[in-house]
């Protein structure tokens, strides 16, 4: 659509500049011919202008909206959804597109559209009529073989006009003879001269690109040339030369008017007039000057200055199938919906959004994910940790026209004041509380941006965000007026462009990849308590934070004694803060109960019956009613992993704290990171281990990974299949993980490097051992009989290459 309009726009200032040359320079010349064939060409040659593109060396204006803030606002606007919206309490699947309603665009085109029809309809019902008159007076109709056309009788339906190689006449009309020959001449001229081809051609023009003012001026202007053109071959002979122009005067008013014939009977009486009582020589140095003019037309919207940095975007995105089937995935552990959206033309290779009203968006490469009903911090924790899944999805790769790569540049761009004291600046932007307030896993902002040979930073996006807020405030400090000033690159001597990718660090990392859920945890309630607060507040009165009522006594005491944290949840680790909206009389009795952020069932229903007999609250300043937020959080006392919300009675007037009393483990729980890659239809490698996909895989499973004392629940599986491998075999691969008791699965694009927990088994096939067999030697999964894991205090029948442990096949 952006490209459309910019072409109209090119299309449009081109063809004005073609008709102010013809008004200024042409209308008035006797230089018919040429004239003619001006008003034919032009329009062709401002289609052609504005669709080919001339590389220049040098800057050139430009005419061009493709810059512009309004066709980059119609490109980011286009998009589509490409896998459909998913969410609880069900799935829904659509096998490619889903269906949208229309939107401002798709509207415009139909109206286009319908314009055309109704003009072509016009166009038509037109020539309906001409072939109708035609029809009427063929049997009349006599060919005059000197001057090769036919004379039809139109029966005064219409004025006399020619069409083609026919002129419809008249005789009813009350005309002398030299009249009637003064107009005969006139039509013959218009036959011999075959200007029906030039109302037909500007007619179609017209019709499709009727949204041009500028093509129906000049439609106008052929129309009028015609007429000039017959009429200068009328007063030719010297005999009409100075009866004809009263004539034409005469016939000014008559008879109805077909468009696709050329009327004698016309509007342009007065032009027609001036111009045969006009005895002036042509200027051509007038005519002489259209050259040049079009050739600085020309160079006006076809030259663009090859100087300036144009991106392109290449996409590397995983099939439609994987995504959906991926995102019911994740629908086994995490209750919002997902809405999955494809983006035309992202100026950033990834973004993730700010958390407001329960929604959160993130784009990674040229997809979009829209996250709705994130109600509470287990969920937005859940959604948070989906990210770095989601990146592999899809990848977007940015060339540049006109820029070289850092690596290959002479002498790489660099800030004069130096890159740390560069980064310094950068971080100096970013405000402590965004800062602390960080929500992703990692700590670094990835940037890609341009230096160009004038030492400006151009073209900037991010490729690694760690959210809207920090990624715009580093854009903008980049092209900031007080931003630091770079020293250009040089290749071979010359200034140029040059890319830069750089990370900019804004606080301390984990140094090891192997995460524990209590770090996890603590990180992620520090950085929940700025995250979540200010996007859940409703706009209400709060009459507990302004003190107009506080909670009294009687009830906070008839809170802390009554409310019980459900035995249930405190063994399934479900922990958190829930936000009670309540509304009062004038004595501080409550009418009302509703929750704004929910948490689990069993904490509504304890709390509300709790409520139910509470005694009122302490009213301090006279109202009709109170309506006040009350946070009450649940807290597993000695566990490492609850999600509450911290420092609430800075937001709130005043919290309630329930506590439920959890045994702390001995040891801190592991997650350990394990490869799974679908080999071929019916092998897969589980760490480096050849296993086949049939109905033992679960139980071979559970053996490989009890031998090696690895907690099924502290496994993350890293899971990658080959390009070739069916969707099926991979959701077969999958059950059998979760049939093993492995419940959490990451979809990686490449495979994952292999964890060494253990060197690689060996195998006995049909009583043959095998170390590490290759995998076309691999018995066929419907060929296994039985399929054994040799118990470790049995091998050492096996010998010292056993140590690692035995798989034992049979085949049938």
């Amino acid at each position: 659509m952006a490209s459309i309009i910019n072409f109209i726009w090119q299309s449009i200032i081109c063809l004005s500049f073609f008709y102010i040359f013809y008004w200024v320079f042409l209308k008035d010349e006797k230089t018919f011919v040429f004239n003619r064939v001006y008003l034919l060409v032009t329009p062709f040659l401002a289609v052609a202008f504005s669709l080919i593109e001339i590389p220049v060396s040098f800057e050139t204006p430009s005419i061009s909206l493709e810059n512009t803030a309004f066709l980059k606002a119609l490109e980011l606007d286009s998009q589509r959804d490409i896998a459909g919206a998913y969410g609880l309490p069900e799935v829904t699947v659509t096998d490619s597109r889903l269906p949208t309603l229309w939107g401002f665009k798709d509207y415009l085109v139909f109206g286009y559209l319908v314009v055309v029809l109704l003009l072509f309809a016009r166009f038509y019902w037109q020539y309906l009529q001409l072939k109708e008159i035609l029809r009427k007076g063929w049997y009349q109709t006599s060919y005059i073989l000197k001057e090769k056309y036919f004379k039809v009788p139109n029966f005064g339906l219409t004025p006399v006009f020619s069409y083609f190689d026919k002129v419809f006449w008249d005789d009813s009309l009350q005309l002398s003879n030299k009249e009637k020959k003064q107009i005969l001449n006139h039509e013959i001229e218009h036959v011999k001269q075959k200007h029906s081809y030039d109302i037909i051609i500007y007619q179609v023009f017209s019709n499709v690109f009727w949204f041009n003012p500028i093509i129906h001026l000049m439609n106008r202007a052929l129309v009028d040339l015609h007429e000039f053109q017959a009429d200068a071959r009328v007063i030719k002979d010297e005999e009409l030369k100075d009866s004809y122009p009263k004539l034409v005067a005469k016939m000014a008013f008559q008879g109805l008017d077909l468009p696709l014939g050329s009327n004698f009977v016309n509007s342009t009486t007065l032009r027609r007039i001036r111009m045969m009582k006009a005895n002036r020589k042509t200027n051509w140095f007038k005519v002489a000057m259209l050259v040049p003019l079009t050739v600085l037309v020309f160079g006006l919207i076809s030259m663009k200055s090859n100087n300036s940095i144009i991106s392109f975007n290449n996409y590397s995105t995983l099939p439609v199938s994987f995504l959906k089937n991926q995102i019911e995935a994740f629908q086994d552990s995490i209750e919002v919906g997902i809405k999955l959206r494809n983006i035309k033309n992202p100026t950033h290779y990834e973004s993730i959004g700010k958390l407001h009203q329960e929604s959160l968006n993130v784009q990674v490469g040229e997809l979009s994910y829209e996250f709705t009903g994130i109600k509470n911090q287990q969920e937005y924790i859940k959604v948070l940790n989906l990210v770095e899944t989601l990146r592999p999805n899809s990848k977007l790769n940015k060339k540049y026209e006109n820029a070289f790569s850092y690596q290959l540049a002479d002498q790489k761009p660099e800030p004069k004041v130096g890159w740390n004291a560069w980064e310094e600046y950068l971080r100096s932007q970013i405000p402590a509380r965004l800062i602390e307030g960080i929500h992703m896993d990692g700590d670094l902002v990835a940037l890609e941006f341009v230096i160009d040979k004038e030492a400006n930073v151009v073209n900037a996006s991010i490729k690694k965000s760690l959210g809207e807020e920090v990624d715009q405030l580093l854009l903008s400090a980049l092209t900031n007026v007080k931003s630091p000033t770079w020293i250009p690159g040089k290749k071979d001597g010359e200034t140029v462009a040059v890319v830069v990718n750089t990370n900019i660090k804004l606080k301390k990392s984990n140094k090891f990849k192997t995460t524990t859920n209590q770090e996890s945890s603590n990180q992620r309630q520090t950085n929940l308590s700025n995250a979540f607060p200010e996007n859940r507040g409703l706009a209400v009165n709060d009459d507990l934070k302004s003190g107009a009522i506080t909670l009294g006594p009687a009830f906070k005491t008839h809170l802390l004694e009554n409310l019980v944290f459900p035995e249930d949840n405190i063994t399934k680790g479900i922990s958190g803060t829930t936000i009670i909206n309540l509304k009062t009389d004038s004595s501080g009795s409550i009418k009302g109960i509703s929750f704004t952020q929910r948490i689990d069932a069993s904490f509504e229903k304890e709390i509300l019956e709790v409520l139910s007999n509470a005694p009122n609250l302490k009213p301090i300043l006279q109202k009709n009613e109170y309506q006040l937020l009350l946070p009450i959080s649940f807290k597993i006392t000695g566990s490492d992993s609850n999600n509450i919300v911290p420092s609430l009675n800075n937001d709130y007037g005043d919290v309630i704290q329930i506590n439920g009393y959890h045994v702390q483990r001995d040891a801190i729980k592991t997650t350990i990171e394990i490869p799974v890659q679908v080999i071929k239809e019916g092998l897969i490698s589980f760490n480096g281990v050849i296993m086949p996909v049939n109905s033992g895989l679960p139980r071979l499973i559970k053996a490989y990974t009890s031998f090696h004392s690895v907690d099924h629940q502290s496994i993350l599986v890293n899971f990658s299949a080959g390009k070739d491998i069916k969707m099926g075999e991979v959701q077969n691969v999958q059950a059998a993980l979760r049939d093993a008791g492995i419940t959490k699965i990451v979809f990686k694009e490449e495979e994952a490097k292999i964890l060494n927990i253990a060197q690689s088994p060996i195998y006995m096939i049909d009583g043959i051992l095998h170390q590490a067999p290759p995998i076309s030697n691999f018995p066929k999964p419907e060929n296994i009989k039985t399929l054994d894991v040799v118990s470790p205090n049995k091998l050492d029948v096996y010998g010292e290459k056993a140590k690692n442990g035995v798989i034992v096949i049979t085949t049938k």
